[in-house]
């Protein structure tokens, strides 16, 4: 039994909380100029484990279904599209279905028992990995500039800040609804919240905000009070959380009024919506590229090429000047690559596992099945309207804990 346990553990440890560590590394030799070709090698080493075990056992039969589809669409591109890039095509398959392999991986880590109080806690220490980092390079300075010079937010040794703070929203979500279940510390709880402050990104500062208000709301209206004791507790609680959520949203507006780069941003967003620009020119690409390309896709290399050639003044004016472009929404940039059908079952994939949060929910009523899913429609949200989660394996890593969580509760 003892082995059992020490077996599960290490598998999870394996998936979920070694890349984050991995990639504080890789951004470590960034910064000193040092290269660690360490990430690519373990996060495809466990993509390949996984898929042997699917292959050995044969299940995930939905994978094998997206294969069926992709293979000979591959073909297909790699013949009719003179910009197509075998590596890159490769590479984006391998961050678009890292999912499947980590599920698989965490249901190995299942067959020697429930895993749930498990993933809890290394969520946890994902959680207390990231919140010191930032915060550590926070006070010392040290560390990687979320946004360039000209704007406040460290993303520590983390080279991804848009998905690290996706991360670890979701896990602050989690870990907030269920800070007893999972013996969580308040004051672990206020130093992941101030990470998602100092990381400076939009989902980091406003979700993390969001997510303190929801739970407010939550406390107040959505649980009976048992004793005069739990009352006080909880009055308490939501004080302390209501400051807090006041004093950030109070710095944050001022921060924002003083800021060019927050202001010309958000006042964008207000007024023509996310990424707008991008997704007019994709719009227009998409109208010109024909009806077989949009229902088959013309392959992940081909489109950002085109597409950056469609759409040259805006690829030339990118900050950091690559040979093609990226509408950097997830649901242009899957529909681009993959066409409306491919893209559509993948899209179906994620939409069945919110349906079975929400049945969760809905037949438990209790705050670890609301967490999960809100967790799901935060973190699909994002992906839908301003990117960085459909092909992240830094995300997809997080999420797959978050869906054999919500298969596990559906179970029992």
């Amino acid at each position: 039994m003892q082995y059992k346990i020490r077996t599960s553990k290490l598998i999870l440890i394996l998936v979920l909380l070694v890349p984050v560590l991995i990639d504080l590394l890789i951004g470590l030799g960034m910064v000193y100029e040092i290269d660690f070709p360490i990430g690519k090698v373990y996060r495809g080493g466990l993509y390949l484990v996984g898929i042997i075990l699917m292959i050995r056992e044969f299940k995930a039969k939905f994978f094998f279904v997206i294969i069926a589809i992709w293979l000979p669409l591959f073909i297909l591109w790699y013949v009719s599209n003179p910009n197509f890039d075998i590596g890159r095509e490769l590479t984006f398959f391998f961050k678009a279905t890292y999912l499947f392999s980590t599920i698989e991986l965490i249901n190995r880590a299942g067959k020697y028992g429930d895993q749930r109080d498990q993933i809890s806690t290394i969520l946890y220490r994902y959680a207390q990995v990231v919140a010191s980092a930032i915060l550590f390079s926070l006070l010392t300075g040290i560390g990687l500039e979320t946004y360039g010079d000209w704007v406040f937010g460290t993303s520590s040794f983390f080279v991804s800040p848009n998905d690290i703070g996706i991360t670890q929203l979701m896990v602050f979500s989690f870990l907030l609804f269920n800070r007893k279940r999972a013996r969580i510390n308040w004051i672990w709880l206020a130093l992941i919240f101030l990470s998602l402050i100092a990381l400076g990104t939009t989902a980091g500062m406003f979700g993390g905000v969001m997510v303190i208000l929801i739970y407010i709301f939550t406390k107040l209206f959505a649980q009976r009070i048992s004793s005069i004791n739990s009352l006080i507790i909880r009055l308490v609680s939501i004080g302390f959380l209501a400051g807090a959520a006041l004093v950030s949203t109070f710095l944050l507006f001022n921060y924002i009024k003083q800021s060019p780069y927050y202001l010309n941003k958000y006042e964008g967003i207000l007024s023509e919506g996310f990424r707008s620009r991008l997704t007019n020119a994709g719009d227009a690409y998409f109208q010109t590229r024909g009806s077989l390309k949009n229902l088959i896709g013309e392959g992940f290399s081909s489109y950002t090429y085109n597409f950056g050639e469609h759409a040259r003044d805006i690829k030339l004016s990118k900050r950091f000047y690559q040979d093609w472009l990226l509408v950097e929404t997830d649901p242009y940039d899957f529909y681009g690559s993959y066409g409306l059908f491919l893209s559509t079952l993948i899209l179906i994939y994620y939409l069945f596992y919110l349906l079975l949060a929400s049945i969760n929910y809905y037949n438990k009523k209790d705050a670890y099945t609301f967490s999960i899913l809100l967790v799901l429609v935060m973190t699909l949200a994002h992906g839908m309207v301003a990117g960085h989660v459909f092909y992240s394996p830094t995300v997809l890593g997080t999420m797959a804990a978050f869906i054999y969580l919500t298969r596990k509760e559906y179970t029992t």
